[in-house]
């Protein structure tokens, strides 16, 4: 029992501090009260507090000078303080006139029973393993940052579990869970939305149930969702509507809305990786000129399937080609759009252009619509699915897909 000593009737935490952090802290060992005399709570609390303790050791030795000039080293920012069960209980509820109304008026499924005070009171459920109270661990052991793209999903993932079924013990949730929050995002036709919740949440139990030592499974691992086929007529561009995007291309060769739509349109590539190219990644050379999608400094390309080489053909070239002439960054589009890396404010741009253009049509439809053009011409599975970046691996042959073979078939479409 790592950090744990007892005490009296009490558990406590106790940690040596490194030899070379001891003149900055004034002191040899840490100790705190775990505030519990249950050696399972000791457990998870000491865990807790030896996290916040390895960033303290690591803040110092990351700036160990700094503190020697301004000697503030404040120990206790990474003290946690802990309640004792008892008063944790009673603060929480006893003394809380509000949650006991609420928990006198909550009844069972069927309407029947009225749950008992003394049951609350009295039963072994451990309130620090409540689902809002492991948001943080979760994130600190997965080391999500705050104000990341993950640390947004995370958050409304978690909070839309506990919206659908609400905020009690990890112990607490089975499948029916699963099957009440597969259902709410089905009943609002959201089933995309649900599948990635679901995974954040898989991963979420995963790592909790492993660092609380349960022995459990993870209720939302095998939800399964109805299928459903999308309406990819709505998603294609139709001939009128390709006329009126290439005229708005060609009226405005400085338009950096209409080279973006440009590429976008003989490329099928998203916002995201036209919005980053680097001049690294773009070659015009005569016989076979081509963009890379590839991660650089300003996008991240995590899917392997998604890094790829795209021939530059008709519209793309040319709007590649007049963004050189534009622009003498290492990244194009920064001199049109400075901010252009906040990339939902400049789609939100993008689609209200093309609603003008289209009837109501948005930027992904750039990628359907290069999918149903080169099907008309009767161009390969493969190729399509290497071109737009959703190439499954071959198992049994290794059969690379050329360049000069995708450009062959992107040259019959423009």
């Amino acid at each position: 029992m790592k950090y744990i000593y007892k005490h009296g009737n009490q558990y406590w935490y106790q940690r040596v501090i490194p030899k070379n952090l001891i003149s900055l802290l004034g002191k040899k060992t840490i100790k705190i009260s775990l505030k519990t005399n249950k050696i399972s709570i000791a457990l998870k609390r000491s865990k807790l507090q030896s996290i916040e303790h390895k960033k303290l050791f690591h803040n110092l030795n990351k700036n160990k000078f700094k503190v020697k000039i301004f000697n503030k080293v404040d120990i206790s920012k990474y003290s946690i303080k802990f309640i004792d069960d008892f008063d944790d209980l009673v603060s929480n509820i006893l003394l809380n006139k509000k949650e006991i109304i609420n928990i006198l008026n909550e009844k069972k499924d069927d309407g029947t029973e009225i749950k008992s005070l003394e049951n609350i009171i009295f039963s072994d459920t451990n309130n620090t393993n409540i689902i809002s109270k492991l948001i943080d661990i979760y994130l600190n052991i997965k080391k999500i940052r705050n104000g990341t793209q993950k640390y947004s999903s995370a958050i409304s993932s978690i909070n839309y579990l506990i919206k659908i079924c609400g905020n009690k013990s990890i112990e607490d949730f089975s499948s029916k869970d699963a099957i009440k929050f597969k259902d709410y995002f089905v009943n609002n036709n959201r089933i995309s939305t649900g599948k990635r919740y679901q995974s954040n949440l898989v991963n979420f139990f995963k790592t909790i149930i492993e660092y609380l030592n349960l022995d459990k499974n993870n209720p939302f691992v095998d939800i399964i969702w109805p299928y459903y086929n999308k309406n990819v007529v709505n998603k294609i561009f139709n001939d009128d509507e390709i006329i009126k995007i290439k005229k708005y291309i060609n009226d405005d060769p400085n338009n950096p809305i209409g080279i973006l739509f440009g590429i976008m349109l003989d490329t099928g590539c998203s916002t995201s990786e036209v919005i980053g190219i680097n001049l690294n990644e773009i070659n015009l050379n005569q016989f076979n000129p081509y963009l890379i999608i590839r991660s650089n400094d300003v996008r991240k390309i995590e899917n392997i399937y998604k890094r790829r080489i795209i021939p530059l053909v008709g519209n793309s070239k040319k709007s590649v080609e007049n963004l050189l002439k534009r622009s003498e960054s290492d990244y194009p589009f920064d001199s049109f759009f400075n901010d252009s890396f906040k990339l939902r404010g400049l789609d939100n741009k993008l689609n209200s252009k093309l609603k003008s253009l289209s009837e109501k049509k948005t930027v992904q439809c750039f990628k359907y619509t290069l999918i149903e053009r080169l099907k008309l011409i009767n161009c390969p599975e493969e190729v399509i699915s290497e071109l737009i970046g959703v190439r499954k691996p071959n198992i049994y042959y290794q059969s690379d897909i050329s360049i000069e073979m995708k450009l062959s078939w992107l040259n019959q479409i423009v």
